[in-house]
Parts: structure tokens; sequence; C-alpha cells
């Protein structure tokens, strides 16, 4: 068991070791994509086109949603009598 945890040791100083980024990097990627609404609502639109055929209602309403603004409207079925004892 010590072995693996100094394998996972040494793999997570060699990670450290060569991913340096800033933070102040990070924060700038971060705000600018934070910021840009028409980027998240592009985004939105093609998952909406890749799943539209999909058969998957539920999936399609809550993107058409996200896209509007809105609530999704699922009209999800009622559960059965045995299930709402659990």
């Amino acid at each position: 068991m010590a072995l693996l945890w100094e394998s996972l040791a040494t793999q997570l100083d060699r990670v450290r070791a060569t991913n340096t980024v800033s933070q102040s990097s990070v924060s700038t990627i971060t705000t600018t994509v934070a910021d840009d609404p028409t980027d998240r609502r592009r985004r939105l639109e093609k998952a909406l086109e890749a799943i539209k055929d999909s058969g998957n209602a539920m999936l399609v309403e809550s993107l058409k949603a996200a896209i509007e603004g809105r609530q999704a409207n699922l009209n999800l079925p009622e559960l059965p009598e045995g299930i709402a004892k659990f």
C-alpha cells in the first residue's frame, strides 16, 4: 500500500512541475469566457442541434429553455404507488 501512495506522490510531483500556470492568466481566461453570453448561447445551440433527433424530449426542452432564458417545462410522469413509499 505504501508503494501505491509513493507512486501517486511521484506522479503528482511530475504534474505540478510540468503544469505551471500563473494565477493571473487563469483569472483572465475565466473572466473572458464567463463574460461572453453569446459563446454560451452558441454552445447551447450546437448541443441542441446535435441532440434534436435523439428522441430525448426532456433534454431538447432543457436546452431550448436554457437558450431562451426560462425554466424548462418538464412534464414528468407520476410515480407508481409502490415507489412513493420509499
